[in-house]
C-alpha cells in the first residue's frame, strides 16, 4: 500500500515589512482550547496541511512526526514576540506601601544654562546624560515609613524624632544623615524582596523635571510663588507664608509630570553620589554614578528652609555624609532590571 504525503505550507502573509501587522492577539488570561492553540497561539502565522496529489512543492514529512514538527515551528514562529518584553507599569506600590513611579529611560539634558537666573557656577557644563529606567517614589519618605523600619531592626531614631514641629507621621523624617538614609534602603530592599537605594544626582534630576526640558522648576520658570501661588514649600518670607512655618505633610503641593510630589522644597534630599564640583566636565554619558571618593555627598531639591534660588532643578547642595539637620531627609528608587 502506498503511503500518502502529508505537505505543510505556510499561508501567504499580509503585506508590509512587518510579519505580525495583520495577526490578532487572544484576550489576557484566555486559556487554549486545544493542543493545536497551545502550539501555534492565535500571536503566530498559521501553518496549513495540505494533502493529496497535484499540489505546490511543500515540506514532506512523516505523519508520525507532525505532532513534534508542530511542537518546532510553534516555538519558532512565537520567538519574536516572546522575546518582547511586556511594558513597565507607570505605577505601582510595593509591600511596604510605597507608591513608585516609572521614570523613562532616555537622554536628559543636565545642568543648567550659563544665562539661567539664580544659577551657581558648580551647575555646569550642560551636558547630556542616558539613563536606564528605574522608579522613583513619588513621596519623601515620612516619620511613619521611617518609624517600621526603626521598630523592626531597633535602628537608632533620629534627631528631631521628638520635635512635635517635624514629628507628624505624615511629615517626611529628617534629622537623618546619609548612612541612616542609605540603612533604611537596605531594610526596604530585604523586606519587599526588590532592591532599592538612594538616587544618584543624575536620576534625581532627570525626575525632578518631570519631562520638561531646559526649565528652571518642575512645573516651569516661574518662582514658585508667582502671583502668590504657591508650588512648593520653601521660604518666601516670612517662612510660613507658603502655609506651612516647617516642612509639610508630602504630597501637599501639586505633582510634576513623573507623578512626584515635593521634588522642589520641604525637605533636601541625599543622593548617591560623593560631590565634586568639576564633575560635570567629566562625566559619562551613561548612567554616571559620580567620582569614586570624596568628602561630601550630594542633596538636592531645598527646603522648607531655602529660598527660591535653592528649588531649581539643577542647584547641587552637598553635606558631610555623617551631617543630620531639621531640613534633610530622602525618597528612594528601585532600578529596571532587565
Amino acid at each position: 500500500m502506498r503511503k500518502r504525503k502529508i505537505a505543510i505550507t505556510p499561508q501567504p502573509r499580509s503585506g508590509g515589512r512587518n510579519r505580525f501587522a495583520s495577526v490578532t492577539r487572544p484576550l489576557p488570561g484566555k486559556r487554549a482550547d486545544s493542543a493545536a492553540q497551545r502550539f501555534f497561539p492565535t500571536d503566530c502565522p498559521s501553518v496549513s496541511l495540505r494533502t493529496g496529489k497535484n499540489k505546490r512543492p511543500g515540506l514532506f514529512i512523516r505523519p508520525g512526526l507532525i505532532g513534534f514538527l508542530g511542537v518546532v515551528l510553534g516555538l519558532h514562529l512565537c520567538q519574536p514576540l516572546a522575546a518582547q518584553q511586556a511594558p513597565l507599569p507607570e505605577a505601582y506600590k510595593n509591600k511596604a506601601g510605597l507608591t513608585m513611579r516609572l521614570i523613562p529611560g532616555g537622554v536628559y539634558l543636565m545642568g543648567s544654562a550659563p544665562d539661567e537666573g539664580g544659577r551657581y557656577w558648580d551647575e555646569g557644563p550642560q551636558h547630556n546624560v542616558q539613563l536606564s529606567p528605574f522608579y522613583m517614589a513619588d513621596k519623601e519618605i515620612t516619620n511613619a515609613q521611617y518609624k517600621r523600619f526603626v521598630t523592626a531592626t531597633d535602628y537608632p531614631v533620629p534627631l528631631y524624632w521628638l520635635d512635635k514641629n517635624l514629628n507628624a507621621p505624615n511629615q517626611p523624617v529628617v534629622g537623618v544623615s546619609w548612612f541612616d538614609a542609605v540603612a533604611y534602603t537596605k531594610w526596604l530592599s530585604k523586606a519587599t524582596g526588590e532592591e532599592y537605594r538612594l538616587p544618584t544626582e543624575a536620576e534625581w534630576e532627570a525626575a525632578a523635571r518631570g519631562g520638561l526640558v531646559g526649565k528652571a522648576f518642575p512645573w516651569g520658570d516661574a518662582p514658585p510663588g508667582n502671583n502668590h501661588v504657591f508650588l512648593a514649600n520653601y521660604n518666601p518670607y516670612p517662612y510660613d507664608k507658603d502655609g506651612f512655618r516647617y516642612t509639610a505633610p508630602v504630597g501637599s503641593f501639586p505633582a510634576n509630570g513623573y507623578g512626584l510630589y515635593d521634588m522642589a522644597g520641604n525637605v533636601a534630599e541625599w543622593c548617591y553620589d560623593w560631590y565634586d564640583s568639576d564633575y560635570y566636565a567629566r562625566s559619562p554619558l551613561k548612567n554616571p554614578r559620580g567620582p569614586a571618593s570624596g568628602q561630601y555627598r550630594v542633596i538636592r531639591g531645598g527646603s522648607w528652609y531655602s529660598r527660591a534660588r535653592g528649588l531649581r532643578c539643577a542647584t547641587r547642595q552637598f553635606l558631610v555624609p555623617s551631617e543630620t539637620d531639621g531640613f534633610i531627609g530622602f525618597r528612594v528608587v528601585r532600578p529596571v532590571t532587565p
